[in-house]
């Protein structure tokens, strides 16, 4: 359509620019014979380009008609095979459609440092995440799954340590879920299986590379234009125990996001994990304290509050947290709870960006599970620093180096520091 409306604009000119007024009598008196030549002449010349670009327009034209036709014969030819398939898709299967790949490869150096006799460690590592997620119903239900990396099976780590001689590296099954959002109930989502995880939450109660399993339901009130109130609650499973309980979570919470101003956004949230028989399932104490092998705190009930407040200052943007939690099951007096704050700026979404982050962390022994919190850091029972920074060479590349500076909370060698040195180069894909 826009080279059918240059090729009218083209023709009005050309008509405005022959058909012009007649000059005034006293002008044709006036004009030499020789003025009229000069003026015919730039006329001619002046049709002579106006008939040019007309061609060439039209030539375009007629190549998009025919651009257009050779597509619609095409068009027609797929159809009849697919009839002649019995109405078989050609191309792509159909189980392709709406299929989603994502993952990520992370190539890390670390350095390990204690300022005891400890022999400090020097360790090359990877991780790689490989994704796959479809959609139906209008994109109401998501299924996915994804594969990640480790050294075992520890639920807050996917990095693979370089050893064993050159070995051939393990890939674990990471999530595997179902999630369901129905349009009929607008703010309704439901999940099942292995799944990213829902909580409102920092890495003091769970590490980021944890993923829960079990069902979980959120629902959060769309109808109130910038402020957005929600609640959830879940239940997991821990561990299959025959020889005494089951371990198991229940998990609520209710909060809100609220855009405040154009530029800033504040999510607060209320949680309480009923974590049962814990103390009979647990694998690693991970900084929880223990007597004759058995988990002091007796049991962990949760409360946690959370707040995470994003906004824009000097034309940058920046967030900063606060996340506290008490261990309610705790029945021996003190080490039931934990306190983390952290600050960022910057964004790392393309080329050239930046970011810069600090955080401190206070977690007492017995505050929350030390086998689900932050692993770099060390679990519970540990308290200290995080600086951090990352810089994107390209859209999807990014480069980062962080150092945590940490220590015991409680009992011996509450002296004893631990410092990590990081290095991190990421792709995204």
């Amino acid at each position: 359509m826009n080279k059918i409306s240059n090729i009218v604009a083209a023709g009005v000119f050309l008509l405005t620019t022959i058909v012009v007024a007649p000059p005034s009598a006293g002008a044709e008196e006036s004009a030499s014979s020789e003025e009229m030549m000069k003026m015919l002449k730039r006329l001619d010349k002046r049709v002579a380009e106006q008939d040019r670009r007309i061609a060439e327009l039209k030539s375009a034209l007629n190549q998009e008609r025919s651009q257009k036709t050779r597509y619609e014969e095409i068009k027609s030819i797929i159809k009849e095979i697919n009839a002649e398939a019995g109405g078989a898709p050609v191309g792509l299967p159909q189980w392709m459609e709406n299929l989603k790949f994502y993952g990520d490869l992370r190539l890390r150096y670390q350095h390990d440092c204690f300022n005891t006799n400890a022999k400090n460690r020097n360790r090359g590592r990877f991780r790689l995440r490989l994704g796959i997620k479809k959609t139906w119903l209008d994109k109401q239900l998501e299924v996915g799954f994804r594969l990640a990396s480790g050294s075992n099976d520890d639920p807050t780590s996917t990095n693979q340590t370089f050893d064993n001689n050159f070995s051939k590296k393990r890939i674990w099954i990471d999530r595997a879920y179902a999630k369901y959002s129905p349009k009929a109930l607008k703010g309704l989502t439901l999940v099942g299986g292995k799944m990213a995880n829902p909580f409102v939450h920092t890495d003091m109660i769970w590490d980021s590379d944890l993923n829960p399993e079990g069902v979980w339901g959120v629902y959060k009130y769309p109808c109130l234009g910038s402020f957005e109130p929600f609640a959830g609650a879940g239940y997991f499973q821990l561990m299959h125990n025959r020889d005494t309980h089951d371990g198991t979570m229940y998990g609520y919470q209710a909060g809100f996001n609220w855009k405040v101003v154009k530029d800033l956004k504040w999510t607060s949230a209320v949680t309480y994990y009923d974590f049962d028989h814990y103390e009979d399932n647990y694998t690693a104490a991970d900084g929880n304290t223990e007597l004759n092998g058995l988990l002091t705190a007796e049991e962990f009930h949760v409360f946690n509050l959370t707040n995470k407040v994003g906004f824009k200052a000097l034309n940058l943007p920046m967030s900063v947290y606060v996340d506290y939690a008490h261990n309610c099951g705790n029945n021996l007096a003190g080490k039931s709870d934990a306190l983390g704050v952290g600050y960022k700026i910057g964004t790392n979404k393309a080329k050239g960006d930046w970011s810069a982050s600090y955080q401190y962390k206070y977690i007492e022994a017995n505050a929350t599970p030390g086998g689900f919190n932050d692993g770099s850091f060390g679990g519970s029972n540990r308290k200290g620093h995080v600086f951090g920074a990352k810089y994107n060479i390209a859209d999807y590349l990014t480069v980062g180096a962080s150092v945590y500076y940490t220590q015991p909370v409680s009992g011996d060698g509450t002296g004893n520091t631990t410092t990590t040195a990081i290095g991190d180069l990421i792709w995204k894909f």
